[in-house]
């Protein structure tokens, strides 16, 4: 007796979502691995780890911490990923692993935007904190961060009016509109 068509049909779907989204969340489990450990080799406890919607985020106790380390904090993350696309590079390439190493790379340069809530954020303020006066940082921080938020909104609704398709990079930037608005 064979499986019903709706059976045979759903388990294609499956199937095929599968394989797109194993890649991509070993890619978003490799940044934050980098960021733990990070927060381990510099001593710094890790308070939590929370799956979100687009991959996961590491909370860690950042009380007392140098400028310079939590930017080694923040950098490690996307250094993770370059490493996973090198992992990638040599030999035959199947087609997750060439969906792992494309994804490390978008999550890696994607998180280097220098953008409030992304790891690129996070190096901009150590930087400009370490080396302004509090209130110039702030203010410094908050224009680049607007910025970019900006343009990458921009590109993100050029690319969907172009082409359509999956509105997920729009609907992020939207979202890292709102945060960079609001302050946060």
């Amino acid at each position: 007796m064979s499986a019903p068509a709706w059976l045979n049909a759903a388990s294609g779907v499956l199937s095929a979502v599968c394989a797109e989204a194993v890649p991509c969340l070993a890619a978003a489990l490799l940044h934050e691995a980098g960021h733990a450990l990070a927060c381990l080799s510099l001593g710094v406890p890790i308070r939590h780890f929370r799956p979100r919607f687009l991959g996961a985020v590491i909370g860690y106790d950042a009380s007392g911490l140098s400028y310079r380390r939590e930017a080694w904090i923040a950098a490690a993350g996307p250094a993770a990923n370059l490493l996973g696309v090198l992992a990638c590079l040599p030999g035959e390439c199947g087609r997750g692993r060439a969906l792992f190493g494309v994804a490390c790379l978008a999550l890696a340069f994607f998180n280097l935007l220098p953008i409030r809530s992304l790891d690129g954020g996070t190096i901009l303020s150590a930087v400009l904190f370490e080396h302004l006066p509090c209130p110039v940082a702030a203010r410094a921080e908050a224009a680049v961060s607007a910025v970019f938020a900006v343009l990458l909104f921009a590109a993100a609704a050029a690319v969907q009016l172009r082409c359509g398709g999956n509105l997920s990079l729009l609907l992020l930037s939207v979202w890292l509109l709102a945060r960079v608005s609001a302050g946060k």
